[in-house]
């Protein structure tokens, strides 16, 4: 369980695919807003939207542009500006026969490149299926959106995550609807009817289900339970956070989201916190290169003593677990 998306999500994602882990990313509205590759598919199911019904989507077409790797607000701002000094409708840019030769700098490949992805998807229905899109939605993400960067697998591999635990049979409109769900139930309650919808149409013969790794957030896990749950960054400024520091009420407010979080363990809860952090997560808690946070004040409230480690749990101590777990 996360306590901050924006310090750990990215970090815990690419640790378990470089370990070749199966994990489901946590739900929410912040899909979206946490996520670079949901951002960018949400956007291009809107433009497909657009296309299919005649409803002028402008901020589709200025998001997905936001998202393309090596172009950022700056360059999505420049080519809105070029548009208002040229007399250019903004949406209607990208549905032109080819890029205005007004713009300079990163602006007209990164025009050219939305521009590709709106042709891409003039041929796409909101009924088609996942099974039929979701390696077109791929195709397009690497060769058009994430083109560059450390961060672009880690993206593609968000985006695949994420579709491998969804119906096959689901709707680019289903899809979208499931994006724009304000909360995990709303999401829920959409798989719900998809599943409700294709069950006939299912096949009779059950289909193991691989295990995967959950990720939740604290607040997400509200009323659901592990076997084994673990809960990193327990460290002062991230579990409470800074902001809780400084008021009580969110002291308390914290102090019993991380209660919660440890009685959903049916057999184990492991508890860690790092000695320092670096590069980007450094960035986000401190504004520095490096950030030094000590243990978490809950963990000194409930005595539990802290283990200096450089690998993992011993072999004794997995069995241990698996023990308990096999016992529940």
């Amino acid at each position: 369980m996360i306590s901050n998306r924006r310090v750990q999500l990215d970090m815990l994602a690419q640790e378990l695919g470089n370990l070749g882990l199966p994990y489901d990313p946590p739900r929410g509205a912040a899909l979206t807003s946490e996520y670079e590759a949901i951002r960018a598919v949400y956007s291009v199911l809107r433009i497909a939207r657009d296309n299919s019904s005649g409803e002028e989507d402008y901020p589709a077409h200025r998001d997905l542009l936001e998202v393309l790797s090596g172009v950022g607000s700056a360059t999505a701002k420049g080519v809105a500006d070029a548009c208002i000094s040229n007399n250019q409708n903004f949406r209607q840019l990208f549905y032109l026969p080819t890029c205005p030769t007004w713009f300079s700098g990163r602006c007209p490949s990164a025009v050219q490149r939305v521009m590709a992805t709106v042709q891409t998807v003039r041929t796409w229905s909101m009924s088609d299926t996942l099974a039929a899109r979701s390696g077109d939605i791929t195709t397009l993400l690497s060769s058009q959106v994430f083109t560059s960067g450390r961060n672009a697998a880690n993206s593609l591999s968000i985006w695949n995550t994420l579709i491998g635990s969804l119906p096959a049979q689901m709707t680019l409109e289903e899809l979208l609807q499931f994006l724009a769900a304000d909360s995990e139930s709303d999401q829920q309650a959409i798989l719900d009817l998809v599943n409700q919808r294709i069950g006939g149409a299912q096949p009779q013969a059950q289909v193991p289900v691989q295990k995967r790794i959950r990720i939740l957030t604290m607040h997400g896990a509200k009323g659901l339970s592990g076997k084994v749950v673990f809960i990193p960054s327990t460290e002062q400024g991230l579990m409470p956070n800074f902001r809780a520091l400084q008021a009580t009420g969110l002291l308390i407010e914290q102090r019993r989201l991380f209660y919660v979080s440890v009685t959903r363990a049916m057999a184990c809860c492991i508890a860690s916190h790092a000695a320092q952090h670096s590069g980007a997560q450094a960035m986000a808690l401190t504004q520095r290169s490096v950030a030094r946070l000590t243990r978490s004040q809950f963990l000194n409230e409930m005595s539990v003593p802290s283990v200096t480690r450089n690998t993992g749990l011993s072999q004794a101590e997995a069995a241990a677990i698996v023990a308990e777990v096999n016992n529940l």
